[in-house]
């Protein structure tokens, strides 16, 4: 028999006439001609009485497979919206409705008789940790995770619903639009299609993109965004023996055997950490996760969030996961003054980085300008440490160049030296709003020259000590010394008395 939902008991025709024989044959006119569907009906907004009557339901199975009752089916009774029924928390911290279920329920399934029997509950639930770990805890209980849909049962559906919605056009084809859609389930692929047919509009990367952002964060919140970056490795100016590193860690992760899980990325602010991160996640055809205010936005979810988190990574495929100023994202496991819910998101995030199925399928990437304040607990999962510095002498002049080229502003030798001259502490980010300030003002007199600009603009140089200290700290945290500035490789003993200094200075 079947019984799906305690709060809207639904059964066939043929499960009751199944449940009047037995009722007949064990003399039990209770749930006799209708009884049961009527008091389920009576009560399905009282969930412990549903309860109750399930349980007596599934005595009286019992008893009639105990006189070997022909033709009876074992009893199967399917709870939807467990973690409603049964919430998470001990015992005394829930509500007396919620704690007199909780006891019923346990008492039930607890019991031998139930144990030794032929029956069987399915709780249904969005992620296990919404439901009591009272109840999963118990040796009898076990847990199964269903994914969603995967490359091959994507593709099937995606052949199937097109060749139902001939005029159906796809941007990039069958097969990127099946790659394309990991992260959605079947329902939101068939509402992509319809839209598409209905107003005969192409189906874009973008407007699929839009609905995996638009599912995952109606599920996750703000703090998660999912990129598919357009730009690759050769948009990066300079930076060759970065891109050379990074580019073999990206390499490395394809092989299980070899791959890490996470990389610790430095550098001072505005460095272009992130852009060179998705560059090569781009070419590596990993999807892009930005991870941003987790600290702020989970206070009592960190455990369903994680749950999540990880059922949906695992189905996107290969996946970068980018967290920014990582040192902020979440506290110590050990400090007396970190809440205890940030210590459970640190442990979650370290459980994650630390699963070996995971290795090769995840790269996580710890962004920040302060390293030193990460949790050494977390920072010992990045083995690889990436310091990103401000560009210098021929590469710096370069890189300028070739930006204002990329922008079509013009410009001669003795301007770019004059620029060099007057923006030696200018980081990439200040550069890139350079050359907007240069286009902004051309969009009004196309006559206009780029030193013109910077007599009356200039970037702020108000955290250019907090960038040369951050640079300093960066230093410190570096796996490959061939990437440490020319001046610090000299002085590279003196380092952390340079950064004591600093601190005293800034304070």
């Amino acid at each position: 028999s079947f019984f799906d939902s305690v709060f809207d008991a639904e059964f066939s025709s043929e499960t009751e006439k199944e449940l009047d024989k037995v009722c007949h044959e064990l003399q039990t006119p209770y749930f006799k001609n209708g009884g049961l569907r009527s008091r389920f009906q009576e009560n399905r907004h009282n969930p412990l009485v549903i309860l109750i009557l399930l349980k007596q339901l599934a005595d009286l199975y019992r008893q009639a497979q105990q006189i070997k009752f022909a033709g009876v089916k074992p009893l199967c009774i399917i709870v939807q919206h467990a973690g409603s029924l049964f919430p998470a928390g001990s015992p005394n911290q829930l509500s007396e409705l919620d704690r007199q279920r909780l006891i019923f329920f346990l008492g039930w399934i607890s019991d031998p008789a139930f144990q030794g029997s032929s029956e069987l509950v399915i709780l249904i639930n969005r992620v296990k940790s919404e439901v009591n770990g009272e109840i999963t805890a118990l040796p009898n209980v076990a847990h199964l995770e269903i994914p969603l849909p995967d490359d091959e049962e994507r593709k099937r559906f995606i052949f199937l619903s097109l060749k139902k919605e001939t005029n159906v056009s796809l941007e990039r084809g069958e097969d990127k639009f099946v790659s394309d859609t990991a992260g959605l389930t079947l329902n939101s692929i068939e509402d992509l299609i319809e839209i598409a047919s209905t107003t005969k509009k192409q189906i874009t990367q973008a407007d699929v993109l839009s609905e995996v952002n638009l599912v995952i964060r109606s599920v996750l919140g703000d703090i998660v965004k999912v990129k598919r970056p357009a730009h690759k490795p050769e948009d990066i100016i300079g930076y060759k023996k970065t891109g050379e590193i990074i580019s073999s860690i990206f390499e490395r992760c394809e092989d299980p055997e070899l791959a890490i899980s996470a990389i610790l990325v430095s550098g001072p602010n505005g460095g272009g950490k992130t852009y060179q991160l998705e560059a090569h996640a781009s070419r590596s055809g990993r999807i892009v996760i930005e991870l941003t205010g987790l600290r702020d936005s989970l206070f009592g979810g960190t455990d369903k969030l994680f749950e999540q988190l990880r059922w949906y990574v695992t189905t996107l495929g290969k996946v970068l996961i980018l967290v920014d100023e990582a040192h902020t994202a979440f506290g110590s496991v050990h400090s007396r003054d970190t809440h205890e819910t940030e210590k459970r998101l640190a442990g979650n995030m370290i459980k994650m980085m630390g699963d070996p199925s995971l290795r090769g399928k995840i790269l996580w990437a710890l962004m920040t300008s302060r390293p030193d304040e990460l949790d050494p607990d977390v920072k010992s999962r990045a083995p690889i440490q990436i310091p990103i510095f401000d560009l210098e002498g021929e590469e710096r002049q370069q890189f300028v160049a070739e930006m204002l080229k990329r922008k079509k502003v013009e410009f001669v030798e003795d301007e770019l030296a004059a620029i060099m001259e007057r923006t030696q502490y200018y980081s990439a980010r200040d550069y890139d709003n350079f050359v907007r300030e240069i286009r902004a003002g051309q969009k009004k007199d196309p006559k206009v020259r780029p030193q013109e600009i910077l007599a009356r603009w200039q970037a702020s140089k108000s955290i250019a000590k907090q960038r040369e200290f951050q640079r300093l700290i960066a230093s410190q945290h570096c796996s490959y010394p061939e990437l440490l500035p020319k001046d610090l490789i000299k002085k590279e003993e003196q380092i952390p008395e340079m950064i004591e200094a600093m601190k005293l200075m800034m304070h």
